[in-house]
């Protein structure tokens, strides 16, 4: 069951952008990872970071919503930080905040947020988020890249006609994958009902987050299995003597690496050629290498910051 709330809020979040970043005065426009919302703060030594940032929406702010305010949330777990920095109105849809963080007060990590807040009855109230950025201090907490050729997403209803033949025959089903496209696409079925709402809905709250976080589990290890499936089936033994050769698309390149690191017989993607093509003729290796990638891929699409990836790229198809 959904909560429902006596005051009207926004529907979806606010995008946040960081402006600058200055580490003692510096100007360090290099540390913005804007396609994982990092500012990488463990590249070097600094004692004070001061960061400028903005959040907007297009958004038509909702009836009823009165004397907007917003601010950054600062947090770090590691240290029990807390803090609060006000923004200033921009124009409608438009807040901006400069604020500073001693590296004396962080570790590990900070995350970074937008709070809108509207008086409601003589009481503030939340009515609206941004997107969270994370400041790195230990280069060990970043998260997993997500490679550098991102899926191809788009809803689609699996009954009509435009949709994949494949996706057709299943019209049931939440999404499917097509790997022959380069990159290879990913096909979300909005014919499913309620299903294009809940993946898309920013501010869910309880159950209603929680069968959305399940969904975007399920969605990331799919397209993972499908991955794995098509880069494995792209390792081309080696002639001659020598070694196996991978698959030249980007994205399976990156699965490979990924699924390289967690693998107990692997360190580097060539080690899981390697391993791919000693298993022709082998059934017993080829049961227990599929059971290895399967605690693998479990392990791989359990962490947050993948299923955000999935999420990020179904939310802008």
């Amino acid at each position: 069951m959904s909560p429902r709330f006596a005051w009207p809020t926004f529907k979806d979040q606010w995008d946040c952008r960081i402006e600058t970043v200055l580490f003692d005065g510096q100007d360090a426009p290099d540390v913005i990872d804007a396609d994982r919302l990092i500012i990488n703060g463990h590249h070097r030594d600094w004692q004070d970071a001061h960061i400028s940032l903005s959040a907007v929406t297009t958004e038509v702010t909702p009836d009823g919503l009165t004397d907007l305010s917003a601010h950054v949330m600062v947090t770090c777990g590691a240290t029990q930080l807390r803090l609060s920095f006000p923004m200033v109105s921009k124009g409608v849809g438009q807040f901006h905040a400069t604020f500073s963080i001693p590296r004396s007060a962080v570790a590990a990590k900070a995350s970074m947020f937008v709070e809108i807040v509207s008086n409601q009855g003589g009481r503030h109230r939340v009515v609206g988020s941004g997107i969270q950025w994370t400041l790195l201090i230990d280069g060990s907490e970043a998260p997993p890249r997500a490679g550098a050729a991102p899926l191809r997403t788009a809803w689609v209803d699996f009954t009509g006609p435009e949709a994949p033949l494949e996706a057709r025959r299943n019209p049931l089903a939440y999404c499917y994958i097509d790997v022959n496209h380069n990159p290879p696409a990913l096909y979300l079925n909005s014919a499913v009902d309620g299903f294009q709402s809940l993946i898309l809905a920013d501010n869910a709250k309880l159950e209603r987050r929680r069968q959305r976080d399940l969904l975007g589990a399920m969605i990331a290890r799919q397209v993972a299995n499908s991955l794995v499936r098509a880069a494995v089936m792209d390792v081309t033994p080696g002639e001659f003597g020598c070694r196996p050769s991978g698959p030249t698309a980007r994205v399976l390149q990156d699965m490979c690496k990924a699924l390289a690191a967690e693998l107990p017989q692997t360190e580097t993607e060539d080690d899981f050629y390697d391993l791919v093509g000693s298993l022709s003729g082998d059934a017993a290796a080829s049961a227990a290498f599929w059971a290895d990638v399967d605690l693998a891929l479990d392990k791989i699409t359990s962490v947050s910051d993948t299923v955000a990836v999935i999420c990020r790229e179904v939310k802008h198809a």
